[in-house]
């Protein structure tokens, strides 16, 4: 009899754990305070009258702090901030042209494709800082644009994930040139979520 009582009890159990588990199942895992540091490639570049420039090419690297809310057990959104700095330089002779570093700031919205990976999107402002140098004399300015990106996160352990990102800005005018300054970027982030 305490051998039928006992597996009665333990029988009981099993549809709650079943329960639980679905839970787990359903729950958004890209939700959370996130922070990530971020390896890039970046072209930025002056377009007009059909023709594209490129200042130069170079790597990136920063870090991107933001945070996801799930607004169901598929899709997130949320604000993000990430700093950058550039390896872009431009010289002709004692004439440099230097990308300094770039600000981008907006919101980000993510669908879960699986429980490990999610697609997402952003959109928001961005702000490119520019020095120019001929021998000992120097100015910086910073141009401001739209800001926009779309990538792949997949989640590598309950806390960590990696992303893949293609980025793109548009600054505007350059200087009253008529020319349009753009940034496009490919950048590699590894990241923790709390």
């Amino acid at each position: 009899m305490k051998k039928f009582l006992v597996a009665a009890a333990a029988l009981s159990c099993v549809p709650g754990v079943a329960f639980a588990q679905d839970e787990d199942q359903g729950a958004n895992l890209f939700d959370g305070v996130r922070i990530e540091a971020r390896l890039g490639y970046e072209t930025p570049t002056v377009s007009g009258d059909g023709d594209v420039y490129k200042i130069g090419s170079a790597v990136s690297y920063g870090a991107e702090l933001g945070y996801d809310l799930a607004v169901s057990n598929k899709v997130t959104v949320g604000p993000f901030v990430n700093y950058e700095f550039s390896g872009v330089e431009l010289c002709e002779a004692a004439d440099c042209l230097d990308v300094k570093s770039n600000l981008a700031a907006g919101a980000r919205v993510g669908v879960a494709l699986s429980p490990t990976a999610a697609i997402y999107g952003k959109l928001g402002y961005a702000s490119l800082t520019i020095e120019a140098s001929s021998g000992a004399a120097s100015a910086s300015d910073s141009k401001g644009g739209v800001y926009g990106a779309l990538g792949v996160e997949l989640s590598v352990s309950k806390n960590a994930y990696v992303n893949l990102e293609a980025a793109y800005a548009d600054f505007g005018d350059f200087y009253g040139t008529g020319f349009n300054l753009q940034r496009r970027q490919a950048s590699l982030g590894f990241g923790f979520r709390f």
